[in-house]
């Protein structure tokens, strides 16, 4: 392993992996040297001279390295003194190693056909015509007969065969380089292209505001945009290689394991399901819309794309306009029928009174007496569900001013928190501090929170905490928001799309008007409400105004 990373490190400083092959064929051609040296003859005129050269070609090499390790950048300015010196060092161990019959020619071929490889064919060509001038005059006087100053001609063609070769040898090695510079360049405008096309589709997936999963064939996660992060609090590498189905066990109770194993055997190509009821791991109970698309590889099935749209927030805004505008409608009635109410029962309270008052005076039955005091209880039960109405049906709060939604709670708590503490129920408050002001009617909002506290009390029996907390609305700038939250039992699934409505209540005393009042005194200062329940896990109850100056509406 070091030394693959001791590969890769010289590789980055040579320039690269094509440049890996110079400094082990400059090694190799050190290691050469010394190998024909060791095996040529004892006798071999100018042994000495040629020992020297190829010692002081090696300590040049060392040189060389040294350079490339600390200071690559000064051997790559340096790449034509360095091809002088090695040509020079070239010739010289021809000329003492034989001349003309001296097989080291052959480093004049390399030469000559790095140059073309790493260059060009022209500069290699015309390194390959210089040496050849080179090795003529160097090998020149070998050409000549020792005695008499004659020519052997057997010396000559071989010289001239070389000569061919070195030149040829730098051409041929230039065209293929030239090829390879094509083919190079070619592949890389297409990996840039492919880069490019990757960093798109990147980019397009984690701009999508919905959320995206990739599966291969056999269901687990390839891919998980940022929107399914920052959504559900579940980062992508908590997920990745894992299978889909298995990250949230509810995925298989709501029924998402049948059409998505259809889809990923190839029986069906897509499929869609909207309106899916999910539980979350981390951010409760979401609405989702779900598509899913087959990928294929080769016509064979080979993983899925599944498209995640919530829409929670938009059924609850359609749910709120299909709430107010029942809530409008039944006001309107309900404005009219408590008029005609209010007389006859206040008719009948009263000669109710009267004859109990009789009935104490005259010594009437016992009987008698209880049945009045039943009549009078049930009128007096009618009347509070009239007042109710009649608190239903208002249409605007009565005195709008600046108000801090800080001191609501804190008059609301007064009236409630002692008598909450003796039935053993703990209250906690967190209100932040320096809330900017809003505007509104404080005995109405105070209402609300009475009843938001009082139904939470209720729920709980014996024990329990309540928390209260007002705060600025993190994802909503410029509003308020208002939590009242319980650890009771919480809120029945098949419930809670009817807590709002008028005379839905689980109490056996309840007129059924609580939170269809407070949901109407919401929206008059334009406002939310908004409901998180989970059974065993207590209710949190989500208001939100909007803060003096805020151009946001409900």
């Amino acid at each position: 392993m070091g030394g693959i990373q001791w590969v890769q490190q010289l590789s980055r400083r040579v320039g690269g992996p094509r440049f890996l092959a110079l400094p082990f064929l400059r090694g190799l051609a050190v290691v050469a040297a010394f190998v024909w040296l060791s095996l040529s003859h004892s006798d071999l005129p100018g042994r000495n001279r040629l020992a020297l050269t190829i010692a002081a070609f090696t300590a040049y090499s060392v040189l060389l390295y040294v350079l490339i390790w600390f200071r690559p950048r000064i051997v790559f300015r340096l790449h034509l003194p360095v091809l002088l010196l090695d040509l020079t060092f070239a010739l010289l161990l021809i000329r003492f190693s034989g001349g003309a019959e001296s097989v080291l020619y052959l480093a004049l071929l390399l030469i000559a056909g790095l140059q073309s490889y790493y260059y060009d064919i022209r500069r290699g060509v015309a390194v390959a015509i210089g040496a050849s001038v080179a090795y003529i005059w160097v090998v020149w006087p070998t050409l000549l007969h020792e005695h008499g100053g004659e020519i052997i001609h057997e010396h000559v063609a071989d010289v001239a065969l070389r000569i061919a070769v070195v030149i040829g040898t730098a051409v041929a090695i230039g065209v293929l380089a030239d090829i390879e510079k094509r083919d190079r360049l070619e592949v890389a405008a297409l990996s840039r292209e492919v880069q490019a096309r990757e960093r798109f589709i990147t980019n397009v997936v984690e701009s999508l505001k919905d959320g995206l999963v990739v599966l291969d064939r056999e269901g687990r996660v390839q891919a998980w945009n940022p929107a399914m992060e920052h959504r559900y609090e579940i980062k992508a590498q908590e997920v990745l290689g894992k299978l889909f189905l298995e990250i949230n066990p509810s995925w298989k109770r709501e029924g998402l394991a049948e059409p998505v194993g259809r889809l990923l055997r190839g029986e069906v190509e897509e499929f869609a399901l909207e309106g899916v009821e999910h539980e979350t791991l981390k951010k409760g109970r979401v609405i989702l819309n779900l598509r899913g698309s087959l990928l294929r590889e080769d016509l064979a099935p080979s993983g899925a794309v599944i498209l995640i749209e919530d829409i929670t927030e938009k059924v609850g805004l359609e749910r709120s306009a299909r709430q107010a505008e029942k809530l409008a409608a039944l006001g309107t009635l309900s404005a009219g029928l408590v008029h005609e109410l209010n007389n006859p029962i206040g008719i009948i309270s009263s000669r109710i009174e009267l004859m109990l008052q009789e009935a104490e005076e005259r010594r009437l039955p016992p009987q008698v007496h209880e049945d009045l005091q039943v009549l009078h209880r049930h009128a007096q039960r009618v009347a509070r569900i009239a007042r109710g109405l009649l608190s239903f049906a208002r249409q605007s709060p009565a005195d709008r001013k600046l108000l801090d939604l800080n001191q609501v709670v804190e008059d609301t708590l007064l009236l409630l928190e002692k008598q909450v503490g003796k039935e053993g129920i703990t209250m906690r408050r967190s209100l932040a501090p320096n809330l900017p002001p809003m505007e509104g009617d404080p005995n109405a909002l105070q209402q609300v929170v009475l009843n938001l506290l009082t139904n939470a009390r209720d729920a709980m029996g014996d024990g329990g905490e309540i928390r209260i907390e007002t705060g600025i609305a993190a994802d909503r700038p410029g509003w308020l928001r208002l939590i009242v939250s319980d650890n009771g039992p919480g809120i029945p699934l098949e419930q809670l799309p009817k807590i709002f409505d008028p005379f839905y209540t689980t109490k056996a005393e309840g007129t059924g008007l609580g939170l269809s009042i407070s949901y109407g005194i919401v929206r008059e200062h334009q406002g939310t409400i908004d409901v998180q329940s989970q059974p065993e896990k207590g209710t949190t109850f989500v208001l939100a105004f909007p803060a003096l100056g805020s151009a946001g509406r409900a």
